[in-house]
């Protein structure tokens, strides 16, 4: 793959996310520092509130992984192109001082990789997780796969494409999702956080239980839930979506500097998973 078909399939994505944006690919902005055209790989403006909303984003088709100097010459063009938000896509991904420098800038930036490697079998950029008659139609965020191995509590998992399971894990960046039919005894989303909520401090008495303002959905409720456990290598955020016959939610494991960027790739799900009912043949 060349670096017009990376910077398409890219701006094929965020064209599909958002769209009532107006979204150009290859343009130019005026400095409002420099005074010369800025190139841009990918554009995305939009109105919040009456307020213009300006996403940059920039593909870098690398053979080594993103460092430190990388990240501020891309701060520096956010600031000349008077940008809200700044997104550096690259396939090698980033060194930890780029990350760090990322994440403790006062400017939204996020760091993500699109790699084009081989999937493992099982894999792929959709899937249907179901239980029972219940299941969802879910699709992957950006630059990660749907992995429909089962595992115990889990009906599937997702991490960065071109990883295993494991070495996501060894990374601390993936999440697994499942369904819980209501019935007698969970009859609503609020009873199965308190169900949750109990357990967790029945075997974690320290643990810290917060909830975080999320995205919002017409058709069903939505909550974001982090659990902070000292024992745990990182927070468990959890994000539930109340359908009608039963709740679908995602767990995810991410490292703090990288929360921003993870967490709205679960809000992605969260907005976009449908529910469906599985006819499963007689007798099983």
């Amino acid at each position: 793959m060349n670096w017009k078909d990376y910077e398409k399939e890219i701006h094929n994505y965020f064209k599909e996310m958002f769209p009532n944006a107006d979204i150009s690919h290859n343009v130019t902005v005026l400095g409002r520092y420099s005074k010369v055209e800025r190139q841009i790989d990918i554009l995305i403006e939009d109105y919040i509130a009456g307020c213009r909303m300006r996403i940059v984003i920039d593909g870098k088709l690398f053979s080594e992984k993103i460092d430190v100097k990388d990240v501020e010459m891309f701060i520096g063009m956010l600031n000349d192109c008077e940008a809200n938000k700044g997104l550096l896509i690259t396939q090698e991904g980033f060194s930890k001082a780029a990350i760090n420098r990322a994440y403790h800038d006062p400017i939204d930036i996020e760091l993500d990789i699109l790699n084009f490697k081989d999937l493992y079998q099982f894999q792929g950029s959709g899937g249907i997780p179901y239980s029972g008659k219940h299941g969802v139609l879910l699709p992957a965020p950006f630059g990660w796969i749907i992995d429909a191995t089962r595992r115990n509590g889990m009906l599937a998992t997702l991490y960065q494409r071109g990883l295993t399971l494991e070495k996501a894990g060894a990374n601390k960046e993936w999440m697994y999702v499942n369904l819980r039919s209501k019935d007698d005894e969970i009859k609503t989303i609020d009873d199965f956080l308190k169900f949750q909520e109990k357990n967790t401090l029945r075997e974690f008495p320290k643990a810290k239980i917060s909830f975080l303002p999320t995205v919002k959905r017409d058709d069903a409720t939505i909550k974001l839930r982090v659990i902070d456990i000292s024992t745990y290598p990182t927070k468990e955020y959890t994000g539930f979506v109340d359908f009608k016959d039963f709740i679908f939610f995602c767990v995810m494991f991410t490292p703090d500097e990288l929360n921003r960027k993870n967490i709205r790739k679960l809000e992605s799900i969260l907005q976009r998973a449908l529910p469906i009912n599985i006819n499963q043949p007689a007798g099983l």
